[in-house]
């Protein structure tokens, strides 16, 4: 009979160097001392304080015995052991030594009091982005590529991880070893170090447009998509840090309020169900308004790959929204035989102030039950080339108090921040005409949404600060809150059709709203431009995932969001069960849960098969 007497740690020299092995020492059926490799963990840099402890929590793990302590270990020590249990997990080579049993309750040969299960691992929401990757075909896509298996497997990694729980690089390994991922692509998948996790992203940057011409063919046979819009709009990410070797990395105007932060501006171009079609980067400093250029001959690439639009001969149709629909944008578009819809700019819609004021003129948008009424009126407008375009002019209650919120908050801090310029003066801590000034005039640049409303007085010589509102411009402001107008060269639309395309736009909005806050994209850690492209298109990668998943979900009447459906998935793992039996030893099962009946449902919605996952079973040989 076996016994096991304990584990330990030995470094054993290799030809290829210094190797660090678990041990277990034991007796055989003749009673003389053996012992036997457990595991072999590498260059693994476990303290040598550290060791004695690590080895017999592992040894206590893998046999499923209770401590006679309640030991609290450090998170280093809780680390090593978790990661060495795992691996021993994973490879299935070692079994458990027979151990002499005793007078505990047995139940149809099982210690049923003693089985434990251990070693839990997230699955459910790692399932659903292997099925996404796997519905994209994104394995055979990057083989063709030239993407090698190593490099696959570490650009899967890097993008479910993305969709899943964002890490850094430094941190994927790690996480890794707390997933399933291990048992849905491999065990290998652990022994993945940083730098391949970089290479692989640097393998996939360099065919960014042939991967995203393949997603979007995927979508559109996976979905039946007829795209005959295309969304475009911008947004902009700040880096941690000065970013110098980045030349894209540049201060601009930041949608985040990190001015003081380098930043890059990313733009994106979605169809209408929120697909995300192309993208491209441009310098931190540079102005929307300026990039549409660049993204024209995408546009061009896009409507070539929709059969329906080459083959009627229809025009594609851009929105866009009012900080890129200048002039000079609208004329480029319609001399490039594409069609607009755009939002005019908040201050253009003063133009349209005797048409807002005619509310009997306007109609309520129908079908909008428990949401805020907007009302429209069309109205034509002659162009400079003799053509007319049509004019939606909207009233929106909910935009109405939106923009008052916005208004009162900004001058809240307007007002506050000239008091406290006030009191340093009156204080005598401000003496200098010139300082004060300037201080004022950096007040006005940053508030200047209120403070055209505000006539200010500074005397130099007395050097008293005061001011007043021209009630007379905020009556007019108060007017148009809640106002906006649309453009379109389409003439053979409604009224309705126009505000419902337009809103289309939000798709854009919630994708970039995805990719910024739950796919990793902000803030930028890299110094490198390259090293920044290639994050930016793993969020994008991941936003692909994520949109596989969602889509069927919506059109089938599930409208959760991704955080909602991680959530309920979160406990849906792989774990490890002991099972101690009288006569056969301890048996060691590996497999996947049982999802419970609402997990069930957004499996069975996605078509993702959970009652087939891998799994194994480990056992001690000896029979007594």
């Amino acid at each position: 009979m076996h016994f096991s007497l304990i584990m330990f740690f030995r470094i054993k020299i290799s030809p290829s160097g210094k190797v660090l092995q678990l041990l277990e020492a034991f007796r055989n059926d003749q009673g003389q001392p053996r012992n036997r490799v457990v595991t072999s963990l590498g260059n693994a840099d476990i303290p040598s304080s550290a060791k004695d402890l690590v080895a017999k929590a592992v040894e206590n793990r893998l046999y499923g015995r209770q401590e006679f302590f309640n030991w609290q270990y450090d998170e280093p020590v809780q680390c090593w052991i978790d990661t060495i249990v795992r691996k021993v997990d994973l490879e299935g080579r070692w079994k458990p030594l027979g151990e002499a049993t005793d007078d505990r309750a047995v139940i149809n040969g099982v210690f049923i009091e003693e089985i434990a299960h251990e070693n839990s691992t997230l699955l459910g929401p790692i399932l659903l982005a292997r099925h996404a990757w796997n519905q994209l075909k994104m394995d055979s896509c990057l083989e063709s590529m030239g993407l090698n298996h190593t490099q696959r497997l570490a650009v899967a990694a890097n993008v479910i991880n993305r969709l899943v729980d964002p890490v850094s690089e430094n941190a994927l390994q790690g996480w890794l070893g707390r997933t399933a991922m291990p048992e849905l692509y491999g065990h290998g998948i652990l022994k993945l170090k940083r730098d391949q996790f970089y290479r692989g992203t640097d393998s996939l940057l360099k065919k960014r447009r042939e991967i995203e011409a393949h997603v979007r063919s995927c979508h559109r046979s996976l979905f039946s998509l007829h795209r005959t819009l295309f969304l475009y709009d911008l947004t902009n990410s700040y880096y941690e840090g000065s970013a110098k070797r980045n030349p894209k990395a540049k201060r601009g105007h930041s949608k985040h309020k990190r001015n003081d932060c380098p930043q890059i501006v990313l733009g994106m171009v979605f169809d209408s169900e929120g697909f995300e079609l192309g993208h491209e980067i441009f310098d931190g400093n540079r102005k929307d308004s300026s990039t549409l250029l660049e993204i024209i001959e995408r546009l061009r690439e896009f409507v070539k790959d929709e059969a329906a639009i080459c083959e009627r001969g229809e025009k594609p149709l851009v929105i866009l929204d009012g900080g890129i629909a200048t002039r000079e944008n609208i004329n480029l578009l319609r001399n490039n035989g594409i069609s607009y819809l755009v939002n005019e700019t908040r201050r253009g819609r003063k133009k349209w102030r005797k048409e807002f004021l005619l509310d009997q003129e306007f109609e309520a948008i129908p079908d909008r039950v428990n949401k805020r009424p907007v009302k429209v009126r069309l109205i034509e407008q002659m162009r400079e080339d003799n053509e007319t375009d049509l004019i939606l002019l909207c009233k929106s209650e909910g935009r109405l108090e939106k923009e008052k919120a916005i208004r009162s908050a900004v001058e809240e801090k307007y007002l506050d921040r000239l008091e406290h310029l006030k009191k340093r003066i009156t204080s005598g801590r401000l003496k200098e005409p010139q300082k004060i000034e300037r201080a004022l005039g950096r007040i006005q640049e940053r508030h200047s949404r209120v403070n055209r409303f505000y006539e200010i007085q500074f005397e130099r010589e007395s050097l008293t600060l005061s001011w007043k509102r021209d009630e007379e411009k905020y009556g007019e402001d108060d007017e148009l809150l809640g106002c906006y107008a649309l453009r379109t060269d389409r003439k053979e639309y409604t009224q309705d059709q126009i505000w419902n395309i337009y809103m289309t736009l939000t798709r854009a909005e919630e994708g970039f709203r995805s990719v910024k806050m739950h796919l990793g994209l902000r803030p930028f850690r890299h110094h490198t431009e390259d090293r920044t492209d290639a994050h930016i298109f793993i969020s994008v990668l991941a936003y692909h995932l994520l949109r596989t998943l969602l889509y069927p979900l919506e059109t089938s009447g599930d409208t959760r969001s991704w955080e909602t459906i991680k959530r309920i998935l979160s406990t849906h793992c792989y774990t490890t069960i002991h099972v101690p039996t009288k006569g056969e030893g301890t048996y060691r099962i590996r497999k996947a849960g049982k999802p419970d009946e609402t997990q069930k449902g957004i499996y069975n919605a996605l078509g993702i098969n959970w009652k087939n996952l891998p799994g194994k079973v480990e056992k001690n040989q000896r029979k007594s």
